[in-house]
Protein backbone atom coordinates (compact mmCIF):
# COMPACT_ATOMS: atom_id res chain seq x y z
CA UNK A 1 0.00 0.00 0.00
CA UNK A 2 2.80 2.49 0.79
CA UNK A 3 4.26 1.95 -2.83
CA UNK A 4 0.96 2.38 -4.09
CA UNK A 5 0.54 6.31 -2.42
CA UNK A 6 4.17 6.49 -3.03
CA UNK A 7 3.41 6.31 -6.91
CA UNK A 8 0.54 8.22 -6.73
CA UNK A 9 1.96 11.16 -5.10
CA UNK A 10 5.01 10.79 -7.44
CA UNK A 11 2.51 11.81 -10.22
CA UNK A 12 0.11 14.39 -8.07
CA UNK A 13 2.85 16.20 -6.87
CA UNK A 14 3.60 18.12 -10.03
CA UNK A 15 0.76 19.00 -9.88
CA UNK A 16 0.27 20.21 -6.72
CA UNK A 17 -0.48 23.75 -6.92
CA UNK A 18 -3.66 22.70 -9.17
CA UNK A 19 -4.81 20.21 -6.77
CA UNK A 20 -4.37 22.85 -3.85
CA UNK A 21 -6.41 25.66 -5.55
CA UNK A 22 -9.13 22.73 -6.60
CA UNK A 23 -9.15 21.96 -2.53
CA UNK A 24 -9.37 25.21 -2.43
CA UNK A 25 -12.70 25.84 -3.95
CA UNK A 26 -14.17 22.91 -2.58
CA UNK A 27 -14.03 23.85 0.86
CA UNK A 28 -15.44 26.71 -0.94
CA UNK A 29 -17.91 24.62 -1.63
CA UNK A 30 -18.84 22.69 1.31
CA UNK A 31 -18.96 26.10 2.93
CA UNK A 32 -21.46 27.07 1.06
CA UNK A 33 -23.08 24.06 0.91
CA UNK A 34 -23.51 24.24 4.68
CA UNK A 35 -24.68 28.13 5.11
CA UNK A 36 -27.48 27.49 2.75
CA UNK A 37 -30.06 25.29 4.66
CA UNK A 38 -29.72 28.36 7.79
CA UNK A 39 -30.88 31.15 5.67
CA UNK A 40 -33.58 28.34 4.49
CA UNK A 41 -33.99 27.66 8.71
CA UNK A 42 -34.42 31.63 8.86
CA UNK A 43 -36.89 32.33 5.93
CA UNK A 44 -39.06 29.48 7.04
CA UNK A 45 -39.21 30.67 10.81
CA UNK A 46 -39.93 34.16 9.31
CA UNK A 47 -42.53 32.90 7.31
CA UNK A 48 -44.07 31.03 10.37
CA UNK A 49 -43.78 34.39 12.67
CA UNK A 50 -46.67 35.78 9.96
CA UNK A 51 -45.86 39.57 11.01
CA UNK A 52 -45.87 42.24 7.93
CA UNK A 53 -42.92 43.75 9.48
CA UNK A 54 -41.01 40.61 8.71
CA UNK A 55 -41.27 41.18 5.04
CA UNK A 56 -38.11 42.67 4.49
CA UNK A 57 -36.18 40.45 6.42
CA UNK A 58 -38.05 37.23 4.31
CA UNK A 59 -36.70 38.98 0.96
CA UNK A 60 -33.14 39.83 2.27
CA UNK A 61 -33.20 35.94 2.89
CA UNK A 62 -34.32 35.16 -0.53
CA UNK A 63 -31.73 37.60 -2.32
CA UNK A 64 -28.93 35.65 -0.02
CA UNK A 65 -29.93 32.37 -1.09
CA UNK A 66 -29.92 33.10 -4.78
CA UNK A 67 -26.31 34.81 -4.15
CA UNK A 68 -25.16 31.53 -2.82
CA UNK A 69 -26.83 29.64 -5.02
CA UNK A 70 -24.83 31.43 -7.95
CA UNK A 71 -21.47 31.28 -5.83
CA UNK A 72 -21.94 27.70 -5.34
CA UNK A 73 -22.00 27.02 -9.05
CA UNK A 74 -19.11 28.98 -9.66
CA UNK A 75 -17.08 27.61 -6.90
CA UNK A 76 -18.09 24.16 -7.65
CA UNK A 77 -17.16 24.19 -11.10
CA UNK A 78 -13.74 25.65 -10.34
CA UNK A 79 -13.09 22.44 -7.96
CA UNK A 80 -14.03 20.00 -10.67
CA UNK A 81 -11.88 21.90 -13.18
CA UNK A 82 -9.16 22.10 -10.81
CA UNK A 83 -9.16 18.64 -9.87
CA UNK A 84 -9.73 16.93 -13.51
CA UNK A 85 -7.42 18.78 -15.69
CA UNK A 86 -4.13 17.16 -13.51
CA UNK A 87 -5.88 13.75 -13.88
CA UNK A 88 -6.01 14.02 -17.41
CA UNK A 89 -2.61 15.33 -17.61
CA UNK A 90 -1.40 12.61 -15.34
CA UNK A 91 -3.18 9.97 -17.71
CA UNK A 92 -1.39 11.47 -20.66
CA UNK A 93 1.93 11.11 -18.73
CA UNK A 94 1.80 8.08 -17.23
CA UNK A 95 0.90 7.01 -21.48
CA UNK A 96 3.83 8.48 -22.28
CA UNK A 97 6.10 6.72 -19.81
CA UNK A 98 4.68 3.72 -20.42
CA UNK A 99 4.98 3.52 -24.02
CA UNK A 100 8.90 4.43 -23.29
CA UNK A 101 9.34 1.71 -21.23
CA UNK A 102 8.13 -0.73 -22.91
CA UNK A 103 9.89 0.18 -26.11
CA UNK A 104 13.00 -0.01 -24.00
CA UNK A 105 12.44 -4.27 -23.06
CA UNK A 106 14.07 -7.09 -25.09
CA UNK A 107 12.29 -9.56 -26.81
CA UNK A 108 11.70 -12.05 -23.79
CA UNK A 109 9.39 -9.74 -22.11
CA UNK A 110 7.40 -9.62 -25.25
CA UNK A 111 7.89 -13.36 -25.39
CA UNK A 112 6.18 -13.67 -22.04
CA UNK A 113 3.58 -10.98 -22.13
CA UNK A 114 0.46 -10.98 -24.93
CA UNK A 115 0.28 -7.91 -27.03
CA UNK A 116 -3.57 -8.29 -25.42
CA UNK A 117 -2.23 -8.38 -22.12
CA UNK A 118 -0.16 -5.29 -22.26
CA UNK A 119 -3.15 -2.94 -24.27
CA UNK A 120 -5.45 -3.73 -21.36
CA UNK A 121 -2.67 -2.62 -19.16
CA UNK A 122 -2.28 0.46 -21.20
CA UNK A 123 -6.17 0.84 -21.44
CA UNK A 124 -7.28 -0.11 -18.48
CA UNK A 125 -5.24 0.24 -15.19
CA UNK A 126 -4.07 3.75 -16.52
CA UNK A 127 -8.10 4.84 -16.80
CA UNK A 128 -8.18 3.57 -12.93
CA UNK A 129 -4.90 5.79 -11.55
CA UNK A 130 -6.65 8.79 -14.24
CA UNK A 131 -10.17 7.91 -11.65
CA UNK A 132 -8.02 7.52 -8.33
CA UNK A 133 -6.60 11.16 -9.06
CA UNK A 134 -9.44 12.76 -10.17
CA UNK A 135 -12.85 11.88 -9.24
CA UNK A 136 -11.37 9.69 -6.54
CA UNK A 137 -9.44 12.80 -5.02
CA UNK A 138 -12.55 15.18 -5.46
CA UNK A 139 -15.15 12.80 -3.81
CA UNK A 140 -12.15 11.91 -0.99
CA UNK A 141 -11.84 15.96 -0.44
CA UNK A 142 -15.92 16.39 -0.52
CA UNK A 143 -16.52 13.22 2.16
CA UNK A 144 -13.64 14.47 4.30
CA UNK A 145 -14.98 18.50 4.32
CA UNK A 146 -18.74 17.49 4.32
CA UNK A 147 -18.48 15.00 7.42
CA UNK A 148 -16.24 17.19 9.27
CA UNK A 149 -18.06 20.69 8.91
CA UNK A 150 -21.98 18.93 8.25
CA UNK A 151 -21.95 17.11 11.42
CA UNK A 152 -20.91 20.02 13.57
CA UNK A 153 -23.60 21.96 12.85
CA UNK A 154 -26.29 19.06 12.67
CA UNK A 155 -25.17 18.88 16.54
CA UNK A 156 -25.23 23.02 16.74
CA UNK A 157 -28.82 22.41 16.29
CA UNK A 158 -29.67 18.62 18.20
CA UNK A 159 -27.21 16.53 19.53
CA UNK A 160 -29.68 13.85 20.33
CA UNK A 161 -31.00 13.87 16.90
CA UNK A 162 -27.83 13.42 15.44
CA UNK A 163 -27.00 10.70 17.34
CA UNK A 164 -30.12 8.69 15.76
CA UNK A 165 -28.63 9.60 12.91
CA UNK A 166 -25.40 8.34 13.38
CA UNK A 167 -26.86 4.63 13.85
CA UNK A 168 -28.36 3.94 10.21
CA UNK A 169 -24.66 5.34 8.90
CA UNK A 170 -22.49 3.71 10.84
CA UNK A 171 -24.69 0.17 10.30
CA UNK A 172 -24.67 0.88 6.73
CA UNK A 173 -21.28 1.16 6.53
CA UNK A 174 -19.60 -1.89 7.91
CA UNK A 175 -22.37 -3.85 5.83
CA UNK A 176 -20.50 -1.82 3.21
CA UNK A 177 -17.04 -2.29 4.05
CA UNK A 178 -17.76 -6.16 4.17
CA UNK A 179 -19.09 -6.19 0.39
CA UNK A 180 -15.79 -4.12 -0.56
CA UNK A 181 -13.54 -6.80 0.82
CA UNK A 182 -15.36 -9.49 -1.38
CA UNK A 183 -15.24 -6.98 -4.11
CA UNK A 184 -11.69 -6.69 -4.23
CA UNK A 185 -11.04 -10.17 -4.59
CA UNK A 186 -13.26 -10.78 -7.50
CA UNK A 187 -11.59 -7.31 -8.96
CA UNK A 188 -8.18 -8.98 -9.26
CA UNK A 189 -9.70 -12.18 -10.79
CA UNK A 190 -11.54 -10.10 -13.24
CA UNK A 191 -8.40 -7.90 -13.92
CA UNK A 192 -6.75 -11.23 -15.16
CA UNK A 193 -9.37 -12.57 -16.94
CA UNK A 194 -9.71 -9.43 -18.57
CA UNK A 195 -5.90 -9.12 -19.78
CA UNK A 196 -6.22 -13.18 -21.23
CA UNK A 197 -9.38 -12.32 -23.38
CA UNK A 198 -8.04 -9.37 -24.80
CA UNK A 199 -4.80 -10.95 -25.68
CA UNK A 200 -6.78 -14.01 -27.31
CA UNK A 201 -9.36 -11.68 -28.93
CA UNK A 202 -5.96 -9.95 -30.63
CA UNK A 203 -4.69 -13.27 -31.40
CA UNK A 204 -7.59 -15.00 -33.26
CA UNK A 205 -8.28 -11.39 -35.20
CA UNK A 206 -4.59 -11.65 -36.59
CA UNK A 207 -5.02 -15.01 -37.13
CA UNK A 208 -8.28 -14.84 -38.78
CA UNK A 209 -7.49 -16.30 -42.31
CA UNK A 210 -5.49 -19.68 -40.41
CA UNK A 211 -8.63 -20.11 -38.36
CA UNK A 212 -10.69 -19.41 -41.72
CA UNK A 213 -8.41 -21.92 -44.10
CA UNK A 214 -8.43 -24.38 -41.17
CA UNK A 215 -12.58 -24.25 -40.83
CA UNK A 216 -12.04 -24.14 -36.87
CA UNK A 217 -14.36 -21.27 -35.79
CA UNK A 218 -15.94 -23.77 -33.40
CA UNK A 219 -12.94 -24.18 -31.93
CA UNK A 220 -12.00 -20.49 -31.78
CA UNK A 221 -15.23 -19.88 -30.25
CA UNK A 222 -14.96 -22.19 -27.59
CA UNK A 223 -11.56 -21.11 -26.72
CA UNK A 224 -12.80 -17.75 -26.26
CA UNK A 225 -16.40 -18.13 -24.64
CA UNK A 226 -14.42 -20.19 -22.23
CA UNK A 227 -12.39 -16.70 -21.07
CA UNK A 228 -15.60 -14.66 -21.58
CA UNK A 229 -17.67 -16.62 -19.17
CA UNK A 230 -14.89 -16.71 -16.77
CA UNK A 231 -14.57 -12.63 -17.45
CA UNK A 232 -18.71 -12.77 -17.12
CA UNK A 233 -18.45 -14.87 -13.82
CA UNK A 234 -16.03 -12.07 -11.80
CA UNK A 235 -18.08 -9.18 -13.75
CA UNK A 236 -21.44 -10.53 -12.08
CA UNK A 237 -20.04 -11.78 -8.63
CA UNK A 238 -18.73 -7.46 -8.24
CA UNK A 239 -22.38 -6.79 -10.00
CA UNK A 240 -24.12 -8.73 -6.93
CA UNK A 241 -22.45 -7.33 -4.53
CA UNK A 242 -22.55 -3.62 -5.97
CA UNK A 243 -26.21 -4.56 -6.21
CA UNK A 244 -26.72 -5.10 -2.83
CA UNK A 245 -24.34 -2.07 -1.60
CA UNK A 246 -25.75 1.00 -3.58
CA UNK A 247 -29.30 0.90 -2.96
CA UNK A 248 -28.37 0.52 0.88
CA UNK A 249 -25.96 3.88 0.02
CA UNK A 250 -28.75 5.14 -2.21
CA UNK A 251 -31.80 5.01 0.56
CA UNK A 252 -29.69 5.92 3.13
CA UNK A 253 -30.84 9.47 2.24
CA UNK A 254 -34.47 8.16 2.58
CA UNK A 255 -33.39 6.45 5.80
CA UNK A 256 -32.12 9.69 7.93
CA UNK A 257 -35.45 11.40 6.52
CA UNK A 258 -37.76 8.85 8.34
CA UNK A 259 -35.64 9.10 11.69
CA UNK A 260 -35.98 12.68 11.40
CA UNK A 261 -39.26 13.48 10.85
CA UNK A 262 -40.09 10.69 13.54
CA UNK A 263 -37.57 11.98 16.19
CA UNK A 264 -37.32 15.72 15.22
CA UNK A 265 -41.49 15.84 14.95
CA UNK A 266 -41.43 14.83 18.22
CA UNK A 267 -39.25 17.45 19.21
CA UNK A 268 -41.52 20.06 17.41
CA UNK A 269 -44.27 19.08 18.48
CA UNK A 270 -43.02 19.32 22.21
CA UNK A 271 -41.53 22.61 20.94
CA UNK A 272 -38.13 22.21 21.23
CA UNK A 273 -37.56 22.37 17.62
CA UNK A 274 -39.20 24.92 14.92
CA UNK A 275 -40.23 24.14 11.64
CA UNK A 276 -37.18 26.12 10.54
CA UNK A 277 -34.95 23.98 12.49
CA UNK A 278 -36.82 20.77 11.36
CA UNK A 279 -36.45 21.51 7.61
CA UNK A 280 -32.76 22.99 7.82
CA UNK A 281 -31.83 19.55 9.25
CA UNK A 282 -33.36 17.70 6.86
CA UNK A 283 -31.46 19.48 4.51
CA UNK A 284 -28.31 18.90 6.55
CA UNK A 285 -28.93 15.15 6.42
CA UNK A 286 -28.89 15.41 2.60
CA UNK A 287 -25.72 17.23 2.61
CA UNK A 288 -24.61 14.27 4.76
CA UNK A 289 -25.82 10.77 2.61
CA UNK A 290 -24.24 12.54 -0.63
CA UNK A 291 -20.86 11.90 0.60
CA UNK A 292 -21.23 8.88 2.38
CA UNK A 293 -23.18 7.75 -0.90
CA UNK A 294 -19.78 8.71 -2.49
CA UNK A 295 -17.73 7.04 -0.22
CA UNK A 296 -18.85 3.39 -1.52
CA UNK A 297 -18.00 4.57 -4.87
CA UNK A 298 -14.33 6.21 -3.64
CA UNK A 299 -13.60 3.47 -2.39
CA UNK A 300 -14.55 0.76 -5.43
CA UNK A 301 -12.58 3.51 -7.73
CA UNK A 302 -9.48 2.75 -4.41
CA UNK A 303 -9.58 -0.73 -4.95
CA UNK A 304 -9.62 -1.16 -9.04
CA UNK A 305 -7.35 1.96 -9.32
CA UNK A 306 -4.74 0.48 -6.94
CA UNK A 307 -4.96 -3.27 -8.71
CA UNK A 308 -4.09 -1.32 -11.43
CA UNK A 309 -1.14 0.42 -9.93
CA UNK A 310 0.13 -2.81 -9.22
CA UNK A 311 -0.10 -3.76 -12.55
CA UNK A 312 1.55 -0.66 -13.89
CA UNK A 313 4.16 -1.01 -11.30
CA UNK A 314 5.44 -4.54 -13.02
CA UNK A 315 6.71 -2.47 -16.08
CA UNK A 316 7.74 0.79 -14.75
CA UNK A 317 9.51 -1.16 -12.38
CA UNK A 318 11.14 -3.40 -14.55
CA UNK A 319 14.74 -2.29 -16.60
CA UNK A 320 14.94 -1.76 -19.63
CA UNK A 321 17.82 -3.83 -21.55
CA UNK A 322 19.63 -0.01 -21.59
CA UNK A 323 18.50 1.42 -18.73
CA UNK A 324 22.16 1.19 -17.04
CA UNK A 325 23.82 2.85 -19.98
CA UNK A 326 24.32 6.49 -21.45
CA UNK A 327 23.97 6.79 -25.27
CA UNK A 328 27.14 8.22 -27.26
CA UNK A 329 27.45 11.32 -28.29
CA UNK A 330 26.63 11.66 -32.09
CA UNK A 331 30.55 12.66 -33.50
CA UNK A 332 30.83 8.70 -31.39
CA UNK A 333 27.95 7.10 -33.26
CA UNK A 334 29.29 8.26 -36.52
CA UNK A 335 32.31 6.61 -35.90
CA UNK A 336 30.84 2.60 -34.87
CA UNK A 337 31.56 1.42 -38.14
CA UNK A 338 34.82 3.16 -39.00
CA UNK A 339 36.48 -0.14 -38.12
CA UNK A 340 34.25 -2.80 -39.13
CA UNK A 341 32.78 -5.53 -37.31
CA UNK A 342 34.21 -8.89 -35.47
CA UNK A 343 32.52 -11.51 -34.13
CA UNK A 344 34.86 -13.64 -31.75
CA UNK A 345 33.34 -17.42 -31.16
CA UNK A 346 29.77 -15.85 -30.62
CA UNK A 347 27.46 -18.49 -28.76
CA UNK A 348 23.81 -17.13 -27.87
CA UNK A 349 20.81 -19.51 -26.52
CA UNK A 350 17.47 -17.41 -26.04
CA UNK A 351 16.17 -16.38 -22.81
CA UNK A 352 13.07 -19.05 -22.77
CA UNK A 353 15.23 -21.44 -24.37
CA UNK A 354 17.41 -25.19 -23.47
CA UNK A 355 19.98 -24.89 -26.01
CA UNK A 356 22.39 -23.04 -28.38
CA UNK A 357 20.89 -20.98 -31.47
CA UNK A 358 24.33 -19.62 -32.58
CA UNK A 359 27.57 -21.69 -31.60
CA UNK A 360 31.16 -20.51 -32.09
CA UNK A 361 30.64 -18.01 -35.06
CA UNK A 362 33.53 -15.94 -36.18
CA UNK A 363 34.47 -13.34 -39.50
CA UNK A 364 34.60 -10.34 -39.62
CA UNK A 365 32.90 -7.57 -41.53
CA UNK A 366 34.96 -4.18 -43.22
CA UNK A 367 33.92 -0.96 -44.01
CA UNK A 368 32.44 -1.19 -47.64
CA UNK A 369 31.66 -4.74 -47.69
CA UNK A 370 28.98 -6.70 -49.17
CA UNK A 371 28.21 -9.89 -47.15
CA UNK A 372 26.09 -12.81 -47.50
CA UNK A 373 24.52 -14.76 -45.10
CA UNK A 374 22.78 -18.23 -46.28
CA UNK A 375 21.63 -21.16 -45.03
CA UNK A 376 18.65 -23.94 -44.02
CA UNK A 377 15.58 -22.34 -42.31
CA UNK A 378 16.46 -22.25 -38.74
CA UNK A 379 20.13 -22.28 -39.11
CA UNK A 380 20.03 -19.22 -37.29
CA UNK A 381 20.17 -16.98 -40.16
CA UNK A 382 17.73 -14.00 -38.35
CA UNK A 383 18.84 -14.85 -35.21
CA UNK A 384 22.70 -13.62 -36.15
CA UNK A 385 21.46 -10.07 -37.48
CA UNK A 386 19.21 -9.76 -35.03
CA UNK A 387 22.52 -9.61 -32.92
CA UNK A 388 23.83 -7.73 -35.28
CA UNK A 389 20.87 -4.74 -34.77
CA UNK A 390 20.91 -4.88 -31.43
CA UNK A 391 17.32 -6.83 -31.24
CA UNK A 392 18.99 -9.76 -29.21
CA UNK A 393 21.74 -8.91 -27.05
CA UNK A 394 24.99 -11.69 -26.84
CA UNK A 395 27.09 -12.29 -23.44
CA UNK A 396 30.07 -9.64 -23.27
CA UNK A 397 33.43 -10.27 -25.36
CA UNK A 398 31.86 -11.98 -28.51
CA UNK A 399 30.97 -9.17 -30.78
CA UNK A 400 32.79 -5.64 -31.14
CA UNK A 401 31.56 -2.58 -32.96
CA UNK A 402 35.16 -1.50 -34.02
CA UNK A 403 36.78 -1.76 -30.35
CA UNK A 404 33.76 -1.51 -28.53
CA UNK A 405 32.02 -4.25 -27.20
CA UNK A 406 28.17 -4.49 -28.69
CA UNK A 407 27.01 -5.16 -24.51
CA UNK A 408 28.40 -1.66 -23.78
CA UNK A 409 26.19 0.35 -26.39
CA UNK A 410 22.73 1.11 -26.33
CA UNK A 411 19.66 -0.14 -28.76
CA UNK A 412 19.99 4.08 -29.95
CA UNK A 413 23.81 3.61 -30.84
CA UNK A 414 23.34 0.67 -32.49
CA UNK A 415 20.83 1.99 -34.85
CA UNK A 416 21.98 4.93 -35.38
CA UNK A 417 24.34 3.02 -37.73
CA UNK A 418 22.76 0.04 -38.66
CA UNK A 419 19.40 -0.36 -40.77
CA UNK A 420 17.22 -3.61 -40.72
CA UNK A 421 15.10 -4.88 -43.21
CA UNK A 422 13.26 -7.36 -41.91
CA UNK A 423 11.27 -10.55 -43.18
CA UNK A 424 8.54 -9.95 -40.98
CA UNK A 425 7.55 -6.98 -42.65
CA UNK A 426 4.97 -3.69 -41.03
CA UNK A 427 3.86 -1.42 -42.77
CA UNK A 428 1.54 1.61 -40.62
CA UNK A 429 -1.90 2.19 -42.09
CA UNK A 430 -1.51 4.97 -43.96
CA UNK A 431 -0.39 6.58 -47.09
CA UNK A 432 2.74 4.72 -49.60
CA UNK A 433 4.56 7.91 -48.97
CA UNK A 434 4.40 8.15 -45.19
CA UNK A 435 5.52 4.66 -45.05
CA UNK A 436 8.43 5.15 -46.78
CA UNK A 437 9.45 8.51 -45.16
CA UNK A 438 8.89 6.71 -41.74
CA UNK A 439 11.89 7.80 -39.52
CA UNK A 440 13.31 10.29 -42.40
CA UNK A 441 13.30 13.72 -40.39
CA UNK A 442 15.49 12.29 -37.85
CA UNK A 443 18.13 11.76 -40.81
CA UNK A 444 19.86 13.74 -43.20
CA UNK A 445 17.62 12.30 -46.87
CA UNK A 446 20.16 12.15 -49.61
CA UNK A 447 17.60 10.96 -52.43
CA UNK A 448 14.40 12.25 -53.79
CA UNK A 449 11.18 9.55 -53.26
CA UNK A 450 10.79 9.42 -56.63
CA UNK A 451 14.46 7.98 -57.20
CA UNK A 452 13.70 5.67 -54.31
CA UNK A 453 10.36 4.68 -55.79
CA UNK A 454 12.57 3.62 -58.92
CA UNK A 455 15.27 1.63 -57.38
CA UNK A 456 13.38 -0.49 -55.37
CA UNK A 457 11.10 -1.25 -58.45
CA UNK A 458 7.89 0.45 -57.24
CA UNK A 459 7.29 3.36 -59.72
CA UNK A 460 5.75 1.32 -61.94
CA UNK A 461 3.88 -0.45 -59.61
CA UNK A 462 2.66 2.80 -58.43
CA UNK A 463 0.91 3.80 -61.84
CA UNK A 464 -1.65 1.05 -61.07
CA UNK A 465 -2.99 2.55 -58.05
CA UNK A 466 -5.71 5.05 -57.93
CA UNK A 467 -4.10 7.48 -56.00
CA UNK A 468 -0.59 6.24 -56.33
CA UNK A 469 2.05 7.03 -53.98
CA UNK A 470 -1.23 9.00 -51.90
CA UNK A 471 -2.76 5.29 -52.16
CA UNK A 472 -3.83 4.15 -48.23
CA UNK A 473 -2.47 0.58 -47.48
CA UNK A 474 -4.84 -0.19 -44.89
CA UNK A 475 -3.95 -2.25 -41.41
CA UNK A 476 -0.21 -3.60 -41.43
CA UNK A 477 -0.71 -3.47 -45.52
CA UNK A 478 -3.49 -5.34 -46.31
CA UNK A 479 -4.21 -3.82 -49.30
CA UNK A 480 -0.83 -5.29 -50.83
CA UNK A 481 0.47 -8.35 -52.18
CA UNK A 482 3.60 -9.58 -50.06
CA UNK A 483 6.22 -8.39 -52.95
CA UNK A 484 4.90 -4.85 -52.53
CA UNK A 485 5.34 -4.87 -49.39
CA UNK A 486 8.88 -6.09 -49.29
CA UNK A 487 9.51 -3.31 -51.60
CA UNK A 488 8.42 -0.72 -49.67
CA UNK A 489 9.63 -1.60 -46.96
CA UNK A 490 13.26 -1.66 -48.78
CA UNK A 491 12.38 1.43 -50.46
CA UNK A 492 11.70 2.68 -46.64
CA UNK A 493 15.41 1.32 -45.70
CA UNK A 494 16.73 3.37 -49.28
CA UNK A 495 15.41 6.72 -47.84
CA UNK A 496 17.60 7.61 -45.55
CA UNK A 497 21.36 6.77 -45.06
CA UNK A 498 22.77 4.48 -42.59
CA UNK A 499 26.59 2.67 -42.23
CA UNK A 500 25.33 -0.60 -42.52
CA UNK A 501 21.95 -1.82 -44.23
CA UNK A 502 20.89 -5.31 -43.28
CA UNK A 503 18.59 -6.91 -45.88
CA UNK A 504 16.83 -10.29 -44.33
CA UNK A 505 15.07 -12.08 -47.21
CA UNK A 506 13.99 -8.85 -49.06
CA UNK A 507 13.57 -10.79 -52.56
CA UNK A 508 11.30 -14.00 -51.38
CA UNK A 509 8.18 -12.83 -52.48
CA UNK A 510 9.33 -10.83 -56.03
CA UNK A 511 9.52 -12.25 -59.31
CA UNK A 512 12.99 -12.66 -61.34
CA UNK A 513 12.90 -9.94 -63.29
CA UNK A 514 12.18 -7.92 -60.45
CA UNK A 515 14.48 -9.70 -58.33
CA UNK A 516 16.96 -8.84 -61.23
CA UNK A 517 16.27 -4.89 -61.45
CA UNK A 518 16.68 -4.77 -57.68
CA UNK A 519 19.89 -6.63 -56.98
CA UNK A 520 21.57 -4.90 -60.01
CA UNK A 521 20.13 -1.24 -58.28
CA UNK A 522 21.56 -2.35 -54.85
CA UNK A 523 25.36 -3.18 -56.24
CA UNK A 524 25.00 -0.11 -58.87
CA UNK A 525 23.97 2.44 -56.18
CA UNK A 526 25.19 1.29 -52.89
CA UNK A 527 22.36 2.55 -50.24
CA UNK A 528 24.92 2.12 -46.92
CA UNK A 529 28.53 2.34 -46.95
CA UNK A 530 28.65 -1.87 -45.63
CA UNK A 531 25.57 -4.37 -46.93
CA UNK A 532 24.81 -7.96 -45.20
CA UNK A 533 21.91 -9.86 -47.81
CA UNK A 534 20.46 -12.78 -45.98
CA UNK A 535 19.19 -14.90 -48.50
CA UNK A 536 18.94 -18.54 -50.48
CA UNK A 537 19.14 -16.43 -53.90
CA UNK A 538 22.87 -17.79 -55.39
CA UNK A 539 22.28 -14.68 -57.98
CA UNK A 540 22.40 -12.64 -55.13
CA UNK A 541 25.27 -14.06 -53.08
CA UNK A 542 27.70 -14.74 -56.03
CA UNK A 543 27.99 -10.96 -56.09
CA UNK A 544 28.79 -10.90 -52.34
CA UNK A 545 32.78 -10.14 -51.13
CA UNK A 546 32.25 -12.94 -49.15
CA UNK A 547 29.54 -15.21 -48.05
CA UNK A 548 28.85 -17.40 -44.68
CA UNK A 549 26.64 -20.79 -44.85
CA UNK A 550 25.07 -21.60 -41.70
CA UNK A 551 23.89 -25.00 -40.20
CA UNK A 552 22.81 -25.58 -36.93
CA UNK A 553 23.57 -22.71 -35.46
CA UNK A 554 27.20 -22.91 -36.82
CA UNK A 555 29.31 -21.77 -39.60
CA UNK A 556 29.21 -24.60 -42.17
CA UNK A 557 31.13 -22.69 -44.98
CA UNK A 558 32.56 -19.27 -45.44
CA UNK A 559 34.26 -17.67 -48.81
CA UNK A 560 33.44 -16.63 -52.06
CA UNK A 561 30.85 -17.98 -54.61
CA UNK A 562 33.41 -20.03 -56.25
CA UNK A 563 35.26 -21.46 -52.49
CA UNK A 564 31.58 -21.91 -51.57
CA UNK A 565 30.65 -24.15 -54.46
CA UNK A 566 33.48 -26.43 -53.62
CA UNK A 567 33.24 -26.87 -49.45
CA UNK A 568 29.31 -26.30 -49.06
CA UNK A 569 26.88 -29.32 -50.26
CA UNK A 570 24.21 -27.04 -49.85
CA UNK A 571 25.45 -24.25 -51.23
CA UNK A 572 26.33 -26.15 -54.82
CA UNK A 573 23.47 -28.32 -54.43
CA UNK A 574 21.12 -24.88 -54.33
CA UNK A 575 23.21 -23.25 -56.82
CA UNK A 576 22.55 -25.98 -58.94
CA UNK A 577 18.70 -26.01 -58.58
CA UNK A 578 18.36 -22.33 -59.00
CA UNK A 579 20.66 -22.56 -62.13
Amino acid sequence: MISKLAFLLKYTYRYRWWYLGGFIFLGLTIWTSVTIPDYIRRSIDTINKGALANHQEFYRYIIILFALAFVLIIVRTLSRILIFVPARLIEKQLKGELFRKLSSFGKDYFDQNSTGSIISRVNNDINGVRLITGFGLLQLGNILFSLSVTPYKMWQLSPTLTLYCFIPIVTIFIIVRVGLVIMVKNTHRRMDALQKLSGMTISFLSGNSIIKSYNVFKWAESEQSKVNLSLFKYTMKITWVRSFIMPLLGNLEQILKIVILFSGGIFVIKGSFTIGELTAYIAYSALLTHPIMGLGWVLTIMQQGFVGISSLQTILNRKGVDSDKKPLPPYKQKKLLNKGITLKNLTYTYPNGNHSELKNISFTIKPGQTIGITGKVGSGKTTLINILNGYLRPDPGQVFFGEIDITELTGQDIRSVVKTVSQDLFLFSDTIENNIRFGSKYKNVTLPLNEVLFRSALAEELTRFPQQEKTLVGEKGIMLSGGQKQRISLARALYSPSKLLILDDVFSAVDTDTERFMIRELFDHRPAETLIIVSNRISVLEKTDFTVVLNNGTIEAIGSHEDLLKQSDFYRKTWEIQK
